[in-house]
């Protein structure tokens, strides 16, 4: 699913994910209808578990990820930014990655393997949007952290066709407390932009950005001090990160 928004108002855009050079077959209509969008948001997302494991995953299942998650992102922004650019209308694209993308926890790897793409694209995109003379649009990393949308249900779905969405742990209709709704997400990102921040990295109502800067700045330590990967959840490391937390308390 992407959303795009010209001058003359908003249309949403529901189309198959490519994972191929085929160009977007509604882009030309949208355009022609509307203007070049100056607001494109890429937020099509699957996670599909069991089958995203590295060692007996299935190709299948990393396939799709990657087509839906990455290439559906890529594809989105292939269609558009030509006429964004060429309108020289202020305008702007986001992409929506994860903190699964960045930390990388284990269980998904397929999922991680695919926001952890996505989160290069878009840093490059930005790169050589900025560095492109007289260029006007810009590119924004969206990366929400736990939020009450339907992925978890669509991934049972995928497996079980007539699963009971109340047996499912959360999603939209069954919103778990520590969970953000999606419209959090959407005030917090507006928020953002006008900052003009690139990292636009949200909190829920479990995990503080505080708690997120420590995460992220241990993860990417891991490469730093040399340390086995994912050391958070190696045995060995778990009680130097709970030390590392608890000597970085939030600033009051």
């Amino acid at each position: 699913m992407g959303t795009a928004a010209s001058h003359t108002g908003r249309r949403r855009l529901c189309s198959a994910t490519c994972p191929t050079p085929t160009p977007c077959p509604t882009s030309p209509l949208v355009i022609e209808a509307h203007g070049p969008p100056v607001f494109l948001a890429n937020n099509a997302g699957i996670s599909r578990s069991p089958g995203g494991a590295a060692i007996d995953g299935s190709a299948d299942v990393y396939r799709r990820t990657m087509e839906v998650n990455f290439m559906g992102a890529v594809n989105g922004v292939r269609a558009f930014l030509p006429a964004m650019i060429a309108s020289g209308n202020e305008s702007v694209i986001v992409n929506t990655g994860s903190k699964q993308g960045i930390t990388k926890p284990p269980g998904n790897v397929a999922y991680n393997a695919s926001k952890a793409a996505l989160n290069a694209y878009t840093e490059g995109l930005q790169h050589e949007l900025r560095e492109s003379d007289g260029c006007r649009v810009r590119a924004h990393l969206l990366v929400p952290g736990w939020v009450n949308t339907d992925i978890l249900i669509n991934s049972v779905r995928a497996v079980d066709p007539n699963v009971d969405p109340s047996t499912v742990y959360f999603h939209e209709s069954r919103p778990a407390s520590g969970a953000w709704m999606p419209r959090q997400v959407v005030d917090y990102l507006e928020s953002e932009l006008t900052r003009g921040t690139f990292y636009i990295i949200c909190p829920d109502n479990e995990v503080d950005s505080h708690t997120d800067n420590l995460r992220m700045t241990w993860a990417m330590a891991d490469l730093v001090e040399r340390r086995p990967p994912l050391s958070r959840w190696h045995s060995d490391y778990k009680g130097p990160f709970a030390a590392y937390v608890a000597a970085n308390p939030a600033p009051l």
